[in-house]
């Protein structure tokens, strides 16, 4: 049943994420709501469980963006990992730890995703409007998942309450 609602929550964000022209803009820049998801996942529920939910993620990605396939799954696959295994290591309900480890995790998986693009021959030039984007996206990412961090733990526990229960009664 938890497998259900996750799926659910990765097609509401990727639909979220997409809808429309411009989709949903802060200031000027368009917040990569899987990846705050992922992160997010990385950060709530166990390193495994976190790196397979961003591998659905970022698959779901990939098969909406049309190229690159598996790229932002691997990408998201190895932040779900890194989140998990650094916000285990800290206080993960203080918000400037939440904020920071969202601010950082996304930049890293926006220069991930450059560096394996390039790889696959789409290279784009480093200049400073690419680092003003990445580290605005950072920031935007940052806010945003620090609000919606408790309304997810919350979520989770229910869903992980409601599945052992499921489980328990046939």
């Amino acid at each position: 049943m938890k497998y259900v609602a996750y799926g659910v929550l990765i097609l509401l964000t990727l639909v979220l994420q997409t809808a429309g022209v411009p989709g949903i803009v802060f200031f000027g820049f368009k917040p990569e709501l899987m990846l705050m998801l992922t992160l997010l996942a990385g950060m709530i529920m166990p390193p495994a469980e976190a790196a397979v939910f961003g591998f659905f993620a970022g698959l779901a990605q990939d098969l909406i963006v049309g190229r690159f396939l598996t790229l932002h799954a691997g990408v998201f696959v190895l932040m779900a990992l890194a989140e998990g295994f650094v916000a285990r290591r800290f206080y993960r309900e203080n918000i400037l730890v939440r904020f920071s480890s969202l601010l950082l995790g996304t930049a890293m998986g926006e220069v991930l995703y450059l560096l394996g693009a390039a790889s696959f021959g789409l290279s784009r030039p480093w200049t400073l409007g690419t680092w003003t984007g990445i580290l605005a996206v950072s920031v935007v990412n940052g806010f945003l998942g620090a609000l919606v961090y408790r309304p997810l733990v919350r979520l989770n526990k229910r869903l992980v309450y409601y599945d052992e229960l499921l489980k328990r009664t046939g």
